[in-house]
């Protein structure tokens, strides 16, 4: 049976540990979120006025890779956001006005461009769902795996016991005293004792166990991003064996 145990989340990155599972499984789950979860992101700008420093084009890109808020439910209509500025100031994306409350620009403090005095922006900008196959704007989070190795003691030199003891208070689950589930930062470290000790005191060995790691843009939550990812799987394997029947 799969297991999965939350380990830590620092800033915007969870990482879980996922035990009786298979690459296949992890990669089918990176991929769904990286490429066909629905997110807002701006995909059309009508331009009424900029006589700034920064051309259209470069502006436009700039609001386009802009996280927008997305909610979980939606029921994918247009968006619009309204600029409307005047220098000499920062403009910031705080200041693209959206004509729904939910959804929104994530980030309140990305710089899109300054103005000197005189200088006015004026324009639409239009929000639409989209994927990260499409496009990397509409990415709700960047997904990894690392596979995890037991190392096991089977004799006892002083330098293999120093390893094995400093891998040990990292590590990410003690099977025994002589085993331990290594954290993928001390792999490097153990492989070359290992590879280095005459005696063989130490081995290493691949399991049936991962570390996922989901580092949220904004849009979502991580949460919001595992409830759409169970809701989409499940429509998919469901489309799948329509068409194999």
């Amino acid at each position: 049976m799969v297991k999965v145990k939350f380990l830590e989340k620092e800033n915007k990155i969870s990482k879980y540990l996922i035990e009786n599972t298979d690459h296949i499984t992890l990669n089918t789950i990176r991929r769904t979120i990286s490429y066909y979860l629905p997110t807002y992101a701006v995909d059309e700008i009508d331009f009424y006025e900029n006589n700034s420093v920064m051309i259209d084009e470069m502006l436009a890109n700039r609001i386009g890779l802009s996280p927008v808020k997305t909610p979980v439910v939606t029921t994918g209509k247009k968006v619009t956001f309204n600029l409307e500025v005047e220098g000499p100031k920062t403009v910031y994306t705080s200041e693209l006005v959206s004509n729904d409350s939910e959804i929104k620009m994530v980030y309140d403090t990305i710089a899109l461009t300054k103005l000197n005095e005189h200088e006015t922006i004026k324009l639409t900008a239009y929000a639409t769902l989209g994927q990260g196959k499409d496009h990397v704007k509409y990415m709700p989070a960047i997904v990894s795996y690392a596979q995890l190795h037991e190392l096991e003691i089977s004799r006892g030199c002083e330098e293999c016991k120093a390893v094995f003891e400093k891998a040990s208070k990292n590590a990410i689950k003690s099977e025994s005293s002589k085993n331990i589930i290594i954290n993928p930062d001390d792999y490097d470290y153990c492989v070359g004792q290992a590879e280095n000790c005459e005696k063989k005191c130490l081995k290493i060995n691949p399991i049936n166990s991962y570390i996922l790691s989901v580092e949220t843009i904004g849009q979502m939550t991580t949460k919001e991003v595992f409830i759409l990812t169970e809701r989409y799987l499940k429509e998919y394997v469901s489309i799948l064996k329509k068409k194999l029947k």
